[in-house]
């Protein structure tokens, strides 16, 4: 298995997928990963739904997928991602302890929709921990954003309290693309004294 060094390095979006069935106790590896991501306040907003080949996943690319994506057909693994708003909720059974002090005063879709952000930001950790595990164990991924999200949710039969953010396909890699190009360092570290063009 690759370091957490080595996979940062040798991570990169994969768009071609071999047929090889990624096994089972490799995704739970890849979900543990994900369920030991931290988050504000200990939240843990993340909720993953797996989706092989069947009805579900032909549905999810005819109905909520936007434009021609082949690679969410190719992949083996498609893991549906999104947030629980109802972690965010005052005192509620799924938020952390401590949680009266801070977030929603009820479980009110519109109350719940301001606390987006930051649900989608602590799912998104949970998302990059699979995608450095998978990279570790020799698999090859891809997020997804060019969708519907509304429509993925209500294929899937997700409540109005549970958000869909990505998708993330995991597979065998059937190409080696070329790092893409990166910005420097200089443009992404701003130096104390110095103020931001």
């Amino acid at each position: 298995m690759l370091t957490v060094a080595e996979a940062i390095q040798k991570r990169c979006s994969i768009r071609k997928f071999k047929p090889d069935p990624v096994p089972d106790e490799l995704m739970e590896q890849i979900l543990e990963a994900a369920r030991l991501a931290p988050s504000g306040t200990n939240r843990q907003p993340w909720r993953f739904q797996v989706v092989k080949e069947g009805e579900l996943k032909d549905k999810l690319i005819s109905e909520a997928v936007i434009g021609e994506q082949p690679q969410i057909a190719q992949a083996p693994v498609v893991v549906v991602c999104g947030s629980e708003l109802l972690t965010f909720v005052k005192g509620h059974k799924l938020s952390p302890p401590g949680s009266e002090y801070f977030g929603a005063d009820s479980a009110d879709p519109t109350e719940l929709q301001k606390f987006l952000p930051d649900a989608h930001m602590y799912t998104a950790i949970g998302v990059e921990h699979m995608v450095l595990m998978a990279t570790a164990l020799g698999l090859g991924t891809c997020w997804v954003q060019r969708m519907r999200f509304g429509q993925a949710a209500k294929i899937l039969g997700w409540p109005r309290h549970i958000a869909v953010l990505t998708l993330l396909l995991i597979g065998y890699a059937d190409e080696d693309p070329a790092p893409r190009p990166r910005v420097s360092m200089e443009q992404i570290v701003i130096k104390e004294g110095q103020a931001p063009e």
